[in-house]
């Protein structure tokens, strides 16, 4: 019997080329999205792992204080597919400023290949050792005394040996200590190792990890993983990150599996009305209900087959198209970052178990209908008969408005076409609601800027000195690529007696002198800035000052010691840094005093402290500088914290443009499967009236003036659609904003883009689906059409 059902499949698919075509590219839409949205997340994901897990030479975790034996057997263990191994060989003593004991640091032995996975994509500045008496220090320790190209002295093994510092980590990157002193060289000796290791796979890490520890007797403390990378694979120890993860994944495959759902349906259930007489003839001559039930589920399995190979095919390709053309943009942008497509089994295994079960759960009502089809009824071949209210076939105030008879008859059909209408309006109002609301919402997102009213520096590197040692004098002539630059200093100090919006501390901004000559005319004054945020309580976005704007007076400093207390009175202008645009201070507020009348003000108030937070800011004259004036600054200030906001703007591009793409890609061919659901629908509709059709034609009417009929009517549905799912999509849109924007400034805006470009989808599918049914009513056969009983 299996073989029969599967021939009357065949047959009946064949029977209908058109119909089961249109089906099956619809599915393969459906299929497209589900399986580019599994292996897009996974690939995704994949590459931020590969991206984080670059700062530690692939290395997942690392284990130290290990024996010989024990980092032997590690190393060999069958779960570890690469590891590198270093020893810890002795101590350095380094001598901070200020700091009166020494700091015994460890001095790390690592062979060529640690030192080329672990260190190489950490280092800050200079080179890695080359020799065994060479040296390259954590970050932390470089001061003006350990500096790049100083000796040093340390024990390794017993022995007093001298190292010739020549470079820099960055000490909290990886997998290294963050006070580390390392060197080149080859492990001895049956303690102090430690073993960097991945595994062949981040699945189950710490799964694998407690394994590995616990056969070892590993304690925790002796772990340093890398976590980040780990993370940005999904291996996360926070529950709560891995329970929103899978819930934003399923929230995602319902939504597809929705609109897949109704295609489907949709489809399956429009071929097995029309083709009510065959499933009562075949009750006629003995096929029982379940048998029938069967008929459709194969057809139904038969379509999903070659559309999931279809969508295999179109979602790897959109993927891998998609990556390359963004690869070449982040390459342009000079952003390392590299998409990487990950084809696995289990995305396109939960993809085909995903649309056999939405298939099956579509198929489910149609079976049961076709299943209960009495014999009687399909040989009289009776129609089904609609019913027409009254309402409906009085004249509409709007139907008076039409001239043309064609246009009233157009509108009298669409006015009868009862719930398959209100299920069309509703299907497509709810996809341009989704498509309009959440595109209009990511855009804002997408290109939200936290606004400020000062430009920004384009290089930073900021630090800690003695007021005497900070580069006041740094000239920016002096360095190619510098348009201008600013050194300034911070330290808080309190207030008394000043206004409330002043509070009880501020900072005081120490500037050089001729700066301050030259952008504040000797003057002390307050420098305040501002932001655009968002009023928690109206939901409007204001600008709000950290410092009063308008302040003029006199400020009051003081500095306690015990029951003394010292004050100076300084009597202040307001600037705001806007207005300084030529200078970059950033976002600082606080008292601007020039470089003597900061120490006179030390002395005054009895501070012994002269150490200040500084930072040099500079703006470029063109983007491509700021590689080689990030180096210098680097080298002039080797233990300072460098912002590199010219790298930051390109990265944080390339990733806006990879989350763009994904999103809207994901948004579109949603919108795509339902649209194809409303296509397919309207076209089922236009063969079933193919008779009707035809007798308009016997009557007089040519098929120009039925196809603008048909046309007038598709056009009443696109329009209504699109007015609703507007309205909706805007409030959507508003919702969203209203949820999201906590704090965060970034405006609503209407969605009209999202609208625009919506209302051309619909006007480009309406012309070729007129353009289609011009092209049928031209060439069907009236005579056999009208035949037909």
């Amino acid at each position: 019997m299996m073989g029969i059902v599967e021939h009357l499949t065949k047959v009946q698919l064949l029977g209908q080329k058109a119909r089961t075509i249109t089906t099956v590219l619809a599915m393969a839409v459906a299929a497209t999205l589900t399986l580019a949205t599994l292996i897009g997340i996974y690939s995704a994901r994949h590459s931020m792992y590969q991206e984080n897990i670059q700062s530690t030479g692939g290395m997942q975790f690392a284990i130290s204080q290990l024996d010989r034996q024990t980092a032997q057997a590690i190393e060999k263990d069958s779960a570890i597919t690469q590891s590198v191994v270093y020893q810890r060989q002795g101590t350095v003593d380094i001598k901070e400023p200020g700091v009166a004991k020494a700091m015994a640091s460890p001095l790390l032995t690592l062979p060529k290949a640690a030192m080329q996975r672990l260190v190489k994509p950490v280092v800050l500045a200079g080179r890695l050792p080359k020799q065994p008496n060479e040296a390259i220090l954590a970050q932390d320790l470089v001061t003006k005394q350990n500096r790049i190209g100083q000796i040093i002295q340390s024990r390794q093994q017993g022995k007093n040996i001298q190292l010739k510092i020549v470079g820099s980590y960055r000490g909290y990157a990886g997998l290294l200590p963050p006070y580390g002193v390392l060197t080149l060289g080859t492990v001895t000796g049956s303690k102090g190792y430690t073993v960097a290791a991945a595994f062949k796979d981040y699945s189950n890490f710490y799964g694998k990890l407690q394994a590995l520890t616990t056969q070892y007797q590993v304690h925790s403390r002796q772990l340093a993983i890398n976590g980040l990378a780990l993370e940005r694979a999904g291996e996360s120890r926070d529950v709560k990150l891995r329970v929103m993860f899978a819930l934003l994944v399923a929230v995602i495959l319902s939504v597809i599996g929705f609109v897949s759902l109704a295609l489907i349906y949709t489809s399956i259930n429009l071929s097995v009305r029309s083709q009510t007489q065959r499933y009562g003839l075949l009750r006629s001559i003995g096929a029982t209900p379940k048998q029938l039930r069967r008929l459709v589920y194969s057809q139904a399995a038969m379509l999903a087959f070659p559309a999931f190979l279809i969508g295999i095919g179109m979602g790897i390709g959109g993927l891998a198209v998609a990556f390359h053309i963004l690869n070449q943009r982040f390459i342009v942008q000079g952003n390392t970052f590299k998409l990487f497509l990950v084809i696995d089994w289990w995305p396109i295994f939960l993809g085909a178990i995903f649309m056999f079960l939405v298939t099956l759960v579509a198929a489910w009502r149609p079976a049961h209908r076709a299943a209960s089809v009495s014999p009687i009824a399909a040989v009289q071949m009776l129609p089904e008969s609609v019913k027409i209210s009254r309402r409906s076939r009085r004249p509409s105030p709007i139907e008076r408005l039409f001239r043309s008879p064609t246009a009233k008859l157009a509108y009298k059909q669409y006015r009868r076409l009862g719930w398959s209408k209100l299920t069309m309006i509703a299907t497509l109002s709810l996809s341009l609601m989704i498509f309009i609301g959440l595109t209009g919402f990511f855009r804002s997102v997408l290109t939200l800027n936290n606004e400020t009213f000062t430009q920004q520096a384009d290089v930073t590197i900021a630090s800690t000195a003695a007021v005497d040692a900070i580069p006041w004098t740094f000239e920016p002539s002096e360095v190619a690529g510098i348009k201008q630059a600013t050194v300034t200093g911070t330290k808080q100090m309190q207030l008394a007696h000043a206004p409330r919006a002043f509070g009880s501390k501020m900072n005081v901004i120490v500037v050089s002198n001729r700066l301050f000559q030259t952008a504040f005319q000797n003057q002390p004054t307050v420098l305040t800035s501002s932001q655009l945020v968002v009023n928690s309580k109206t939901g409007q976005r204001e600008q709000r000052w950290q410092l009063p704007r308008d302040f003029s007076g006199t400020l009051q400093l003081i500095n306690r010691r015990g029951e003394k207390q010292f004050t100076q009175s300084i009597r202040v202008v307001t600037k705001t840094t806007a207005a300084l645009g030529k200078w970059q201070f950033g976002d600082q507020s606080g008292l601007v005093l020039s470089r003597d009348r900061y120490l006179k003000l030390l002395k005054a108030l009895a501070i012994n402290d002269r150490e200040l937070d500084y930072s040099i800011q500079t703006r470029l004259t063109q983007a491509k500088f700021h590689d080689s004036v990030a180096k210098i600054l680097r080298k002039m200030v080797p233990q300072g914290a460098l912002n590199d906001q010219i790298a930051n703007r390109a990265q944080e591009s390339s990733f806006g443009l990879a989350i763009q793409v994904m999103v809207y890609g994901f948004l579109t061919l949603l919108t795509l499967v339902s649209l194809a659901n409303i296509v397919n629908h309207i076209f089922a509709n236009l063969l079933q009236r193919r008779r009707s059709l035809a007798m308009l034609q016997g009557v007089g009417m040519t098929p120009r003036q039925i196809t603008s009929m048909i046309g007038l009517e598709n056009g009443f549905l696109f329009g209504t659609s699109l007015v609703v799912g507007s309205i909706l999509g805007t409030g959507l849109a508003w919702l969203l904003y209203r949820v999201a924007n906590t704090g965060i400034a970034f405006n609503y805006r209407v969605p009209w883009q999202e609208i625009l470009i919506a209302g051309g989808m619909l006007m480009l599918i309406w012309a070729v689906f007129t353009g289609v049914s011009h092209q049928i009513l031209k060439h069907q056969d009236l005579d056999q059409l009208i035949r037909l009983s």
